[in-house]
């Protein structure tokens, strides 16, 4: 047992032992800790949309259609509503980029 902890020390700061079995603790400033939150999202064949709120940072919309893939603009703090629109083609992914 202590090669093992030895081994995970500066490696695993977030990880702890529990009971003999390796428990993850969440970390505050995890890389999923991004500056946005969105609900009430719609989705479709041809759109989706969603009300978002931007908390730090910017953030954009990115719609992928079966012809080609549209980029929103960036947008500061505040509440959104994301959308995209592929028309008369297939919406294949949607997604919110946000940098800080």
């Amino acid at each position: 047992m202590k090669r093992v902890i030895r081994a995970l020390g500066a490696a695993s700061a977030t990880a702890v032992f529990a009971g003999g079995l390796l428990v993850a603790v969440p970390n505050s400033a995890s890389a999923n800790d991004y500056g946005y939150t969105c609900k009430n999202w719609k989705v479709g064949s041809s759109s989706w949309s969603a009300d978002c709120h931007v908390t730090r940072g910017k953030a954009r919309t990115t719609t992928d259609c079966s012809n080609k893939t549209h980029y929103g603009d960036w947008v500061g703090k505040g509440y959104w509503k994301f959308e995209g629109k592929c028309g008369k083609y297939a919406l294949r992914a949607h997604s919110v980029e946000w940098k800080k």
